[in-house]
């Protein structure tokens, strides 16, 4: 459950003294028998004093802010709070705590911790009308002797690796005398480095355990420390090695992952690593991250190159067997894909005509283009579609009435497409410019206006609430403001207005990039105010929007009110003062290492920004051929499943995800390091990741946010049922339900905005 997006109340009242009592909702001091509450006094008053005079008290909680200490594995502690008015004892007192997730108070005052989240709730007492308040905040303390998951025998990892992010696997328990050293005085050695995650990482919340990576330098490590603290949680866990190799990783154990990303209140995350060698500890080496105070929200789709999960190549790879290409979907908490678009072939070998990976998706989350072949893998011209609402796995898809409307921008409910011209069609395209059509159908919309003349757009991508449309301006030509003639360059980012049926307009040029680099894939804002786009910055290949054979780019962000580009410095790979801050492998042996940081800071490509905001950021999936720390070092450009042992190696190909500052000012920085998705095929050569939400749910099906609902709201059901979805709006629209206006949310003064049709915090807390 997404206990971050969720206000959890519990109220248990006893039988109420005064039930017979209306109240006057005033301060004044009735006289008939009501009971009046002082809203500026914090005053109740009471009828009842034996001479007929009227009996005034203040209600009051005790203890006032207790902290309580949960140690995992021991018996929970418990808090008793008590209600006194004007001294005295109060009776009828209903007992509440405004996060649920903390704990629950029970109709006597006894309050018991959930034991899993840390944090600080507001208990309050209230008596007819007047209420009483105090904090309550829980500690948790966890100490793993190994990883509660692990196994001396431990069984398949599945295709996105351990726990969805790779490795040896979990750690196993240390003996005494590795306990005892790394419970001593390490020694500081430069040689040694953290490898994966980055520091200064911005997390989600909901998200798996990350893998711990590291350089060992010269040593052969047989266990490690891992301290991880913050102001509500601290984790202390020890590890032995998980391997008969070099012991170079180890997950965080998902429970204790998950209890700290949800205990935190925006504070930073602290996490320092000891590791040991016989009597020798070395360390500690420590990184800070942050915790969004939200989770990821919606599905990823990608391309995948060599998945295992259809079989329909025309050749064979380098074992001489037949390997797979199609489009997969990571969902929410999933620790591998699932085959989206894709057809095996029959029989023993195939023509490569089941391949379907040039796709694109609507940012609804319910249809899905990409390419198929009509004969043979040199003629990728048949343009499919599928409904994924319906049809979550639907394999060949259904073929539009126009043919070669490669890599087009959908409109945000999938009815619409504008094709996408000039540097990506395929040969033979029966357009020679970019039009606009209806989908399912295929067929061209009447009518259209606003279009450029000669107007050819390459990689087009509509903004989230569709009002707007990206692209490379690769040919055509329209009039300024100026009236001067704009013409394309097949370099330049543009953009044009749209008025969600059949009327472009406004056409403007937003960024030429230097001489020999051109704009490729772009990507809005869940808000529509930036743009994120990939520069290319080298084409050996010859080969526009490659991202293998040489190319190499850098992701950017562009203002659009100002116009105003901006490199995306901690998300490529570059820190504050513009040096690199990707590490280097290292080797033991001495060779040379296959990755060098100047290099993998421009190896990342083809961004897609999830079009609702979490936290305050937006988030923004993209290819790169970075390492990944030392689970995939080999050469950066090695992914072709015909030329190296891909089954028994891992290719650097996959997919990253970086938070950007939603409301950033231009001109400047707001990326933060990024972070390797979870869940997608590990030994696959991964790409283009294109976000959505998930495809909405009907009224009455289970949900935990409202943005997985077709209606719009995820509430309680009847009768103390769980969470449903609705189409009736409550009084107010809670994180990731819909709306229309800020003022449509709750909290909408505490830094929640109606962002692109959705409740969502406006900055990073």
């Amino acid at each position: 459950m997404k206990l971050s997006n969720l206000s959890f109340v519990f109220v248990v009242a006893t039988a109420a003294a005064f039930a017979a009592c209306g109240s006057s909702g005033s301060g004044s001091s009735p006289r008939d028998g009501s009971v009046g509450n002082e809203t500026d006094g914090g005053t109740i008053q009471l009828l009842g004093g034996q001479d007929g005079s009227d009996v005034q008290g203040s209600l009051a909680i005790a203890p006032l802010n207790p902290v309580l200490a949960v140690v995992t594995g021991s018996p929970l502690p418990t808090q008793v709070f008590t209600a006194t008015l004007n001294g005295a004892p109060a009776n009828g007192v209903a007992w509440s705590i405004d996060r649920g997730e903390l704990g629950t108070i029970n109709s006597s005052g006894t309050f018991t911790p959930a034991g899993t989240i840390g944090g600080v709730g507001n208990i309050t007492a209230s008596l007819n009308g007047q209420t009483a308040s105090t904090t309550i905040t829980i500690n948790i303390q966890t100490v793993n002797q190994g990883d509660p998951g692990w196994t001396a025998t431990p069984g398949d990892a599945g295709a996105g690796g351990y726990g969805g992010v790779g490795g040896n696997g979990p750690g196993a328990p240390p003996n005494g005398t590795q306990n005892g050293t790394l419970n001593g005085t390490p020694a500081a050695d430069p040689t040694v480095s953290i490898l994966y995650p980055y520091d200064g990482t911005v997390w989600p919340q909901g998200l798996l355990a990350p893998l711990l990576q590291w350089n060992p330098g010269a040593h052969s490590f047989d266990s490690v420390y891992v301290h991880i603290s913050e102001k509500n949680f601290d984790y202390k866990g020890y590890f032995a090695s998980n391997t008969t190799g070099a012991f170079i990783n180890v997950p965080i154990p998902e429970a204790a992952w998950s209890t700290m990303a949800y205990s935190n209140g925006g504070e930073p995350v602290t996490i320092a690593l000891v590791f040991a060698q016989g009597a020798n500890a070395y360390g500690p080496y420590t990184e800070t991250w942050t915790i969004a105070q939200a989770t990821l929200q919606g599905t990823i789709y990608y391309n995948s190159y060599g998945t295992a999960l259809v079989k329909n190549s025309d050749t064979v790879d380098s074992y001489g067997n037949q390997y797979g290409a199609g489009t997969l979907a990571i969902n929410p908490g999933a620790t591998a894909p699932t085959l989206v678009a894709g057809v095996t072939s029959v029989g023993s070998s195939g023509d490569g005509t089941g391949c379907r990976v040039c796709h694109t998706v609507a940012a609804n989350g319910q249809s899905l283009v990409t390419q198929a072949s009509n004969v043979n893998a040199s003629d990728y011209s048949n343009t499919v579609g599928i409904n994924l609402a319906s049809d979550p796995t639907g394999g060949a898809g259904t073929s539009l009435a126009t043919t070669n409307l490669t890599f087009p921008a959908l409109y945000k409910d999938g009815s619409l497409l504008l094709s996408g011209n000039g540097g990506v069609s395929y040969p033979g395209a029966a357009n020679t410019t970019s039009q606009l059509y209806a989908v399912p159908a295929g067929t061209p919309v009447a009518g259209v206006t606003g279009l450029p003349s000669g107007f050819e757009a390459t990689l087009p991508t509509f903004s989230p609430d569709g009002a707007h449309v990206s692209f490379n301006y690769w040919a055509g030509s329209f009039a300024s403001d100026a009236g001067a003639t704009v013409s394309g360059d097949q370099a330049s980012l543009a953009m044009m207005d749209f008025n969600g049926t059949n009327a472009f307009s406004n056409p403007r040029l937003l960024y030429t990039p230097p001489t020999g680099t051109a704009v490729t894939y772009s990507s809005f804002f869940p808000n529509a105010a930036g743009i994120v786009f990939e520069v290319e910055l080298s084409a050996p290949s010859g080969n526009y929007g490659y991202t293998w054979n040489g190319n190499t780019g850098e992701l950017w962000w562009l203002d659009v009110a100002s116009a105003t580009p901006y490199r995306l410095d901690a998300l490529n790979g570059y820190g504050p003062t513009g040096a690199v801050y990707l590490p280097s492998p290292g080797t033991a042996d001495g060779g040379a290492p296959a990755h060098t940081p100047a290099v993998d800071v421009t190896l990342n490509y083809e961004a897609t920004v999830n079009p609702i905001a979490s936290g305050g950021y937006a988030w923004v999936v993209f290819t790169s051929r970075r390492m990944y720390g030392n689970v995939a070092q080999i050469g950066p450009w090695t992914s072709d499943p015909r030329s190296y042992p891909w089954l028994d190696e891992v290719t650097d190909k996959k997919l990253w995800v970086a938070a950007v500052d939603l409301n950033a000012k231009p001109g400047t920085d707001p990326s933060h390091p990024a972070f390797y998705l979870p869940g997608q095929e590990l030994h696959a050569g991964n790409a283009r990741g294109y976000w959505t939400v998930e495809a909405c749910r009907g009224n009455g099906q289970g949900c935990v946010t409202g943005d997985q609902c077709c209606g719009g709201y995820c509430q309680p059901g009847g009768d103390g049922g769980g969470l449903q979805c609705t189409s009736v709006a409550p009084p107010c629209a809670g994180q990731y339900e819909k709306c229309t206006t800020t003022a449509d949310c709750c909290g909408g003064t505490a830094g929640i905005q109606c962002v692109n049709g959705v409740c969502t915090q406006s900055a990073p807390k």
